[in-house]
C-alpha cells in the first residue's frame, strides 16, 4: 500500500523572543509524526500560516523559503530511501534518519569526530601533534561548507555521491578561499575517511575514488651549498646557539625533520659489518619508515654531543633538541649573521638535505626512502626545484650527441 508523507513547518509562538519566532517542522507518515526544531527563526509578522512559509518577495523572505526547502528536500530524500529498503516506514524512522541517529545510519561527521578522538589518543605515541591539528582544522572546514552551502550539519555515508566532493573542492577554492594545496589534502581527508567506512563495512563502493585534483605546492626554499658552509663555519658566541646550529645541521645533512630530531634516541642508530652508521626510524608525521647513511659530519655531530648534561633529564635522545620556537628564533638570529637569502627554520634543513642529494646525484627512489615519503611525488617536487641539475644533465648530453647532429649547410 502506497504510503502517506508530508513535511510541514510552524511557528511555536509561545517561545516568542525578540519579535522572533523558532520554526519547527512536523514529519508525517501514515499517521505517525515526528516534530523537530529547524534551527531557524522568523519575525511573526513575515510568517503565512497557511502556506506554512514566509510570505512576501523580500531578500530574508527567500532565503529563509529556500532553506526550508532544503530541509524539507532533505527529509524527503531519506524518506525515499527507507522506501526502498524497508518494508515499513514511520516518521520517527525518517527523521532519525535525517537527524544520523538511527543505528543502521552512519554518518560522515559522526565518523570524522571518532577518528579524531581516535588520533588525540595516539599524540606522542607514533602520531604528530601538529597533523592532528590539521585534521581538525579539516573538520571545520568541511562542517562550514556543509552549514553555509548544503544547509546542513551531517549526511548519512551511503547517500554520499561525486558530485558532494567536486561541490566541496570548489567551495574551498572559491568561496572559502583556500590554497589550491590545502585544498588537495582536504580532498585526500575526506577520501581517508571513506575507506574507513568501507573497512567497517557501511560502504560497498568508494563515492570519490574517481574524483581527481593535483596540488600545486609552493616552492621550496633551500640553501645553497655557500650558504651551508657559512654556517657551519661561523664564529658563535653562545653555547646553546651552537647547539641549535649543530641540531640544524644534522637536519640538513640527513633531511629529518624537527619531530624526528627530538625524537631519534641511541636505539635508532646501527653500524653495519663494513663500519657504516645508519639511522633507521620512523617518521612522526606520517608513521612511514625511514633509512639514512650517515655522513661522516653527521656521525662527527652525533659523537659531539654523547652524554652532555643538557639532555640528563634524557640522556636516551641523541640531541637536547627543546621547544620548536626556541629553535626557530636562534635560527633565524644565525641565517642574518651568516647572511643568507633564505630565511632559516628548522624544516628549511630538509628541504636543503633532499636539494644536495638530487644534486650529487641520488636517485628520486632512493631519497623517497631517506625522506620517508609515503609516495614519490612528494620527492619529485624537490627535483623540480634545481634548475642547475637540468643543466648539467643537458651538458652530458651534448657531449655525447652535440657533434653528431649539424644543420645542413
Amino acid at each position: 500500500m502506497r504510503s502517506t508523507f508530508k513535511v510541514l513547518f510552524y511557528t511555536k509562538n509561545q517561545s516568542v523572543k525578540n519579535g522572533k519566532a523558532p520554526i519547527m517542522g512536523r514529519i508525517t507518515v501514515n499517521g505517525t509524526q515526528a516534530g523537530f526544531s529547524s534551527k531557524r527563526t522568523v519575525s511573526l509578522s513575515l510568517w503565512d500560516v497557511k502556506a506554512n512559509r514566509a510570505k512576501g518577495k523580500s531578500e530574508e523572505a527567500r532565503t529563509l523559503n529556500q532553506e526550508l526547502d532544503n530541509i524539507k528536500a532533505q527529509i524527503t530524500k531519506h524518506y525515499q530511501y527507507i522506501c526502498d529498503h524497508d518494508s515499513f516506514v514511520t516518521a520517527k524512522k525518517v527523521y532519525n534518519r535525517y537527524a544520523g541517529f538511527s543505528e543502521e545510519c552512519h554518518t560522515l561527521m559522526v565518523l570524522f569526530r571518532e577518528q579524531l578522538e581516535s588520533y588525540k589518543e595516539k599524540i606522542g605515541k607514533g602520531k604528530a601533534k601538529n597533523t592532528y591539528r590539521g585534521l581538525v582544522a579539516d573538520y571545520k572546514s568541511l562542517l562550514l561548507f556543509m552549514k553555509t552551502k548544503k544547509n546542513i550539519e551531517d549526511i548519512a555515508i551511503d547517500e554520499l555521491e561525486k558530485s558532494f566532493i567536486e561541490d566541496y573542492y570548489t567551495w574551498m577554492l572559491g568561496t572559502a578561499g583556500n590554497a589550491n594545496a590545502t585544498a588537495f589534502n582536504r580532498i585526500n581527508t575526506l577520501k581517508w575517511l571513506m575507506y574507513i567506512a568501507q573497512e567497517k563495512g557501511w560502504l560497498r563502493v568508494h563515492p570519490f575514488t574517481s574524483f581527481e585534483c593535483k596540488p600545486e605546492y609552493k616552492k621550496r626554499s633551500f640553501l645553497t651549498e655557500e650558504e651551508l658552509q657559512r654556517i657551519i663555519h661561523v664564529d658563535l658566541k653562545y653555547k646553546r646557539q651552537r647547539a641549535m646550529r649543530d641540531m640544524f645541521l644534522f637536519m640538513c645533512f640527513t633531511g629529518l625533520a624537527y619531530a624526528d630530531l627530538k625524537a631519534i634516541t641511541y636505539d635508532n642508530i646501527h653500524t653495519d659489518s663494513d663500519g657504516g652508521t645508519w639511522l633507521m626510524g620512523n617518521r612522526i608525521k606520517t608513521g612511514v619508515a625511514y633509512v639514512v647513511k650517515l655522513l661522516p659530519i653527521a656521525v662527527e655531530l652525533i659523537e659531539k654531543y654523547r652524554g652532555v648534561d643538557e639532555k640528563k633529564d634524557s640522556p636516551d635522545c641523541v640531541f637536547p633538541v627543546g621547544e620548536y620556537n626556541t629553535m626557530f628564533l636562534s635560527l633565524r638570529i644565525i641565517g642574518k649573521k651568516c647572511d643568507c637569502h633564505t630565511e632559516i627554520t628548522p624544516h628549511i634543513g630538509r628541504h636543503t638535505f633532499a636539494v644536495l642529494a638530487i644534486l650529487k646525484g641520488m636517485p628520486l627512489e632512493t631519497l623517497q626512502k631517506v625522506l620517508g615519503h609515503n609516495s614519490i611525488l612528494s620527492t619529485q617536487v624537490y627535483a623540480e626545484l634545481i634548475n642547475p641539475k637540468v643543466g648539467e644533465d643537458t651538458d652530458k648530453l651534448c657531449e655525447k650527441i652535440g657533434h653528431v647532429y649539424k644543420l645542413a649547410v
